[in-house]
């Protein structure tokens, strides 16, 4: 069996909320997909996909090297850091979303870097539990809500790094709420904040 994965509910941060800003007539939002949540049934098996980007998505995707459409494996190390001027693809779990100063629909997210390999259960989304780090992402809101603790995979270019925070301008963005994504203990070597794993109760043993 390649991986064991488990049901992200686990990942628990209390006091999460759902962000949602109105649309701005001055310029156009990010385009944003949301996986719809739908019941999980047993299949019977345990099947491994290569990852499926979305009709919105696949511009997006199709443009990137591929050393930017896989983003860590335990064969293949992957950093964040020092990659300003470059077009990326990051993983991460949804952490903090807040209103730019005197921008009206523009929004900072907090994002806890998740690694990933390429691959994916083929009944629902899966990323590795381990990290690079946290990063920022700014995104022109509209209709389309943010789930705090949601999985979003971001499109864009960084444009700065700040006390190894890297900042992304979002060109898109995917969404999975709760239930439609998991985590996996493969990996590439955890490099995550320690502020996030005290509320991490998989992260206390030694695999999931």
């Amino acid at each position: 069996m390649r991986r064991l994965s488990v049901v992200m509910f686990l990942f628990l941060l209390t006091g999460s909320s759902v962000a949602q800003a109105p649309a701005s007539s001055a310029s156009a939002p990010t385009p944003i997909d949301v996986q719809p949540v739908k019941e999980l049934k047993p299949t019977g098996s345990l099947g491994t996909c290569s990852y499926a980007p979305s009709e919105k998505e696949k511009p997006f995707f199709g443009k990137l090297d591929r050393s930017e459409q896989i983003t860590g494996s335990f064969m293949e190390p992957y950093s964040i850091h020092g990659k300003q001027g470059k077009p990326v693809s990051w993983f991460g779990i949804v952490r903090g979303i807040s209103r730019q100063p005197q921008e009206e629909n523009i929004y900072t997210v907090l994002l806890e870097h998740k690694y990933f390999d390429g691959l994916t259960d083929c009944h629902i989304m899966l990323v590795s539990k381990s990290g690079g780090g946290d990063f920022l992402a700014t995104v022109r809101a509209g209709a389309e809500p943010i789930p705090a603790l949601s999985l979003v995979r971001v499109y864009g270019v960084v444009t700065e790094e700040k006390n190894k925070l890297p900042s992304v301008s979002v060109e898109y963005l995917r969404v999975w709420p709760w239930f439609t994504f998991t985590l996996t203990d493969l990996g590439a070597k955890d490099h995550s904040s320690p502020r996030w794993a005290k509320y991490c109760r998989i992260c206390k043993g030694s695999r999931i």
